[in-house]
């Protein structure tokens, strides 16, 4: 019995990290000219309840996929590549531009756990969506992303597994492009940084700046504290103007202001130039920061320029309700492509405060949006099958020996 059980979680270890063939799809306009086209291989692992366990549901993205829901965009209206398959199955990637350069945005991964195949015996059978942020970095228009790197993504039940993969969206006159963009993970790290466009000045060399000082803010109701939050905050800007990232700590003696709500709480900080906007909801019985907005002023050769930026499918910062998040690691928030947020010693609840302290906190979990390292979950299913096959081999050298007496 206990051999059993440890061959069947080796199977599912090493089968949650198997490989897919890379799949081809492309996405036609009203011209019959492609206007996205994409390569990829996918695994999915999902957890589901099934009859009194909880069971792991693994597939990977097949060959046979429908283009059907995809647009190929407009100015009105940004591409979106939707590729179903299955019973009410889909991946969706939705995709932005400005000033030359596109990006994918907001990747929708959709299951129906009522498909008996894929998830056999799921005692809740429903269609369940999962929407995090795009790892697919910018480049400019007529080129194809690039990377064969394996990038991984977890949120909530699911465990989705990338690579191979070669996207272009706002293909132009139907040509698929042969210049390419690589990913940062396929640039070795001894190599010079491979650029897409070039810059007629140098920027000088900046020391890094200092970590930010922690800021204790507070939003009221009436006289009573609603929500607190504690944390440092540095901004990382991206303008494609001069190419260079810019780096502001957030004063931690910024002005706090904001609403408090039972299912929606905001907190706002106005530092100079900055206005910095973090929305909390409640979902089944937890909260979490869905959306942050940003306002930013900075000056760039002389010139002011302005820096609006928004996302409103965040995931970060999850606790129950009637706790409060902490977390001392320093945390990295991807708002969009110009915008990333360094989060560090953060500690905030935003729902239920008891005399206006914080509560129980419930540390930084692994249940965020983030990239895993796949040559972790490679080495342990290598390890496992490599415990296997000498458990295997001395039981198979026992019962000879057996059988010679």
């Amino acid at each position: 019995m206990q051999r059993s059980l440890g061959v069947r979680l080796a199977v599912l270890l090493i089968a949650g990290f198997s490989l897919a063939k890379a799949v081809e799809i492309e996405v036609y306009g009203k011209d019959n000219k492609t206007c996205i086209y994409a390569v990829l291989s996918v695994n999915f692992t999902v957890l589901y309840e099934g009859n009194g366990t909880m069971d792991n549901a693994t597939f990977q993205l097949p060959n046979s996929l429908s283009s059907n829901g995809s647009i190929c965009g407009n100015n009105k209206s940004a591409p979106l590549l939707k590729m179903g398959f299955g019973t009410g199955h889909s991946l969706s990637l939705n995709f932005t531009h400005s000033a030359g350069i596109f990006s994918g945005d907001v990747l929708t991964f959709t299951y129906n756990t009522s498909d008996a195949k894929r998830f056999p015996g799921a005692k809740n059978t429903s269609v369940k969506h999962v929407a995090v942020n795009s790892l697919m970095e910018s480049v400019p228009l007529n080129t194809i992303y690039t990377c064969r790197s394996a990038k991984a993504v977890a949120s909530e039940a699911v465990f989705m597994v990338f690579w191979n993969v070669s996207i272009q969206a706002f293909v132009e006159n139907g040509t698929i492009s042969k210049n390419e963009s690589f990913c940062k993970a396929d640039i070795p790290t001894t190599a010079a940084p491979i650029t897409t466009q070039t810059t007629s000045t140098t920027a000088p060399t900046k020391s890094p700046p200092e970590q930010p000082a922690v800021g204790n803010y507070t939003v009221k109701k009436g006289n009573d504290s609603c929500l607190l939050a504690n944390m440092g905050l540095q901004l990382n800007l991206t303008y494609t103007d001069d190419n260079q990232t810019h780096v502001i700590n957030i004063d931690s003696n910024s002005t706090a202001s904001g609403h408090c709500g039972d299912q929606d709480a905001t907190l706002v900080l106005e530092d100079m130039d900055t206005t910095l906007q973090f929305h909390f909801i409640v979902e089944q019985s937890k909260f979490f920061l869905k959306e942050v907005k940003a306002n930013i002023s900075l000056v760039i050769n002389g010139s002011t320029t302005t820096l609006n930026s928004s996302n409103t499918s965040l995931r970060y910062w999850q606790a129950s309700v009637g706790s409060s998040y902490m977390c001392h690691k320093e945390q990295r928030l991807v708002v969009t492509d110009q915008l990333v947020i360094n989060a560090f010693n953060v500690w905030v609840q935003p729902f239920k405060l008891k005399t206006g302290t914080f509560s129980r906190a419930e540390d930084c979990k692994a249940n965020e949006n983030y990239v895993v390292p796949i040559a972790v979950g490679a080495a342990l299913g290598a390890l496992i099958l490599i415990v296997l096959v000498i458990y295997i081999g001395r039981r198979q050298n026992r019962s000879n020996g057996y059988e010679h007496f």
